[in-house]
């Protein structure tokens, strides 16, 4: 009888570890899928805004709003157009491949707009004059001075897009219309759910591995051949990807420039697709209070999101400052050792990524063991999605930056400890600091959705403020609630960008003489 048994046991743990394999393959699939669509548009769009002065003026503000909108103010959008378009299934994957491409795709534009919008105007001529076509200036010019900007920045990418993956493979408006897909972020929900501890620590378990394994294998060597900073890895398995890529590209540009693709762009082409970025997210609001009740367009919940707003504003001037003061920490001692660094670098990339709402269980001894429990682990899920902006800004692209001759002259006139870090680390880095700082406080903005509220079994967490009031209407079924209150925390942090941080980074400038990443 106990073989019986025993065998019944390995026959239930075999089942379990296949379907967790499974759920980790669908996983990495839709985050690799995601990331492909967001380097296709991020090519476009940045190559086509650098080029473009009308098409400049009209996607800059728009992108600028896109990028504050948090995660869960395109739950509409992606449900009226995805799902309710597409067939069972189909439409399904698409919303969550579409959500975690919010998550990832703009800073990625950004930086091939700032990296072809820096180059010299005469390269652009002189292409003219040797009668390079359209394409072929975009494959032999725009694409290769983009390629440095692209990898760095999908370092911070690939995190965002797994911190956001619970949230994208479990799509809730209200209890009538939830759409759960099979993955690693539901199955370690759904676990820790039903109070099973060995698949919750299983699936957390084979999450780090997943993780660990792409930048190991993928994003270090691919940083450290860029910027020339030694990042752990394994070199050999990026240059088989690298390989092949190359010849994907290489392939692709051939077949492009052999059909002479040469378009012109309209004078207002920028105008036509912010035209129509409006009328398919109108089209979206649309559907989906078609499908609601009137009694759920409530008035109350915009009105709970700007009550809301000052409390999380609050708490993001507070994480961001914590946030600063910890990576400049980290920052000067993996400027003291460099092997040190590397640890502490690969660490971080690790705990970047973890999803957001999986700390809330992950913690939930600290949240539900006193009264500031909840506030604690609110903290810790506001640093995972803000702090690692600074990590990453401070510790790859800054600390590489530091003059050897300025530390050179610290040891001479043995400037150390306080005075080191205030008249020469701090002010070396701080036009890394500055962009950090900036993309910390948007971070910070999207992640009040997970931070600020969290249901833990029977037990339903709300701290307040304007991600709390967002996940209550996202309960509720309020679609256009959703969406409006979206819109009017992207347009006060938008607002708050164009004074605030203008000024911040005009008096970077002015006094660390530029070199703002």
């Amino acid at each position: 009888m106990g073989d019986i048994f025993k065998g019944c046991w390995k026959a239930d743990v075999a089942l379990t570890v296949l379907y967790l394999l499974l759920c980790a393959a669908l996983s990495t699939f839709r985050m690799f899928s995601a990331y492909l669509i967001s380097l296709l548009i991020s090519l476009t769009v940045g190559v086509w805004m650098a080029r473009s002065r009308s098409v400049e003026r009209v996607l800059m503000p728009i992108l600028d709003v896109l990028q504050s909108i948090p995660i869960l103010g395109f739950f509409p959008a992606a449900l009226a157009f995805f799902v309710a378009t597409l067939p069972p299934g189909l439409g399904q994957e698409a919303a969550a491949v579409f959500l975690i491409v919010t998550s990832q795709v703009w800073n990625m534009i950004f930086g091939v707009y700032t990296s072809v919008k820096s180059l010299e105007p005469g390269l652009f001529e002189m292409a003219k004059v040797y009668g390079l076509g359209r394409a072929a200036t975009f494959f032999y010019i725009c694409v290769p001075a983009a390629r440095n900007s692209l990898i760095a920045n999908s370092l911070v990418s690939w995190a965002g897009g797994w911190f956001f993956l619970t949230s994208s493979e479990v799509i809730s408006m209200g209890e009538e219309e939830e759409h759960r897909l099979l993955g690693l972020g539901t199955f370690i929900m759904e676990a820790f759910a039903r109070g099973d501890a060995l698949s919750f620590q299983a699936g957390v378990a084979t999450l780090i591995a997943v993780i660990l394994a792409t930048y190991l294998l993928l994003w270090n060597p691919a940083c450290a051949g860029v910027l020339g900073y030694q990042l752990p890895g394994v070199p050999a398995a990026y240059t088989v990807v690298r390989s092949a890529v190359s010849k994907l590209w290489t392939a692709l540009s051939s077949v492009i420039m052999s059909l002479r693709v040469g378009v012109r762009v309209p004078r207002y082409a920028g105008l036509a697709i912010a035209a129509a970025l409006l009328a398919l997210l109108l089209h979206a609001i649309a559907g989906a209070s078609a499908s609601s009740a009137p009694a759920l367009i409530a008035p109350s919940d915009v009105f709970d999101v700007m009550l809301g707003i000052p409390v999380s504003l609050a708490r993001v001037a507070a994480i961001v400052s914590l946030g600063v003061a910890i990576s400049l920490l980290a920052a000067y001692a993996v400027y003291a050792s460099m092997r040190a660094g590397q640890l502490v670098i690969l660490a971080g990339e690790m705990l970047a990524s973890i999803p957001a709402v999986i700390w809330w269980p992950l913690l939930a001894g600290i949240a539900v063991g006193s009264p500031l429990g909840p506030h604690i682990v609110s903290a810790i899920v506001f640093l995972q999605g803000s702090a690692w902006y600074l990590f990453f800004n401070l510790l790859i692209y800054g600390v590489s930056s530091i003059r050897r001759e300025l530390d050179e002259m610290a040891k001479v006139y043995r400037i150390r400890g306080w005075w080191f870090m205030r008249m020469i680390f701090a002010p070396m880095l701080m036009p890394s600091l500055a962009a950090g700082a900036l993309s910390a406080w948007g971070g910070a903005w999207n992640s009040t959705v997970a931070a600020e509220y969290v249901e833990l079994g029977d037990r339903v967490i709300d701290l307040g403020g304007a991600g709390a009031a967002l996940n209550r209407a996202a309960y509720a079924g309020d679609y256009i609630g959703v969406a409006l209150s979206a819109l009017i925390l992207s347009l006060v942090i938008v607002a708050v960008n164009k004074t605030f941080w203008r000024r911040v980074f005009e008096w970077v400038e002015s006094r660390y003489g530029g070199g703002l990443e």
